[in-house]
């Protein structure tokens, strides 16, 4: 497969290449390419079009390695928008400090997780709500794999800082992580567990494994 840096066409080529094998897989559910992309489109129409998220927005991911996270990654970016992942427990316990400086636009939290009722967004809602319901609208994006789309948040020395990266650094780090898995013939099955948004996760095991049209699996 020719490889360009574009994380969203080679997501959409996979889509059509290998329409049938499995993308992610999950006690919940398995997903082929074509059913990834699909939810990826249904997720940026109902980001965009029915929540008005626009470039620059950040939309809050509340949850632990949920399998439809992923897409909704790749759904924020194609809005232009940032998603902030507080998938640790340290993170969620200073909310009040992010949600007054990040001040996001949406909530997409894990169906079940509770999120405290003082943190306000335009939309709260659950992944399993995000793309399950049928959306009305058609979305209608500018793809730019350039734009900064995943904040990485920790904090040091009591302070919150903030690692920002674009869908094009994570698929650039993935296609030589790729391409050297390859020629060394080392690969191994990539499973994700308690956290996902990790960025050397996503460049060096997620991405090349989603390039090379492997399962991803959640457990």
């Amino acid at each position: 497969m020719k490889q360009d840096l574009d994380l969203f066409a080679l997501l959409r080529q996979q889509a059509v290449r290998l329409p049938l094998d499995i993308a992610t897989d999950s006690p919940r559910r398995a997903i082929s390419f074509r059913r990834f992309w699909s939810r990826i489109e249904r997720a940026t129409a109902r980001l965009q079009g029915e929540w008005h998220v626009e470039p620059g927005d950040h939309v809050v991911y509340w949850g632990n390695a949920h399998p439809d996270a992923l897409i909704l990654l790749v759904a924020v970016a194609r809005c232009g928008a940032r998603l902030l992942p507080l998938e640790r427990s340290d993170l969620r316990q200073q909310a009040s400090v992010i949600w007054e400086h990040y001040q996001p636009k949406a909530v997409v939290h894990d169906d079940g997780l509770l999120i405290d009722s003082s943190l306000h967004a335009a939309v709260i809602t659950s992944l399993p709500s995000m793309l399950s319901v049928r959306c009305h609208h058609d979305e209608d994006v500018e793809e730019n794999d350039a734009l900064p789309s995943l904040v990485d948040l920790h904090w040091e020395a009591g302070q919150l800082q903030a690692r920002t990266y674009s869908l094009h650094a994570l698929a650039e780090k993935a296609t030589m992580a790729e391409h050297l898995q390859t020629v060394s013939g080392a690969t191994c099955p990539v499973q994700v567990q308690e956290e996902l948004f990790n960025p050397h996760l996503l460049s060096s095991r997620i991405f090349p494994a989603l390039l090379r049209g492997e399962t991803v699996t959640f457990v």
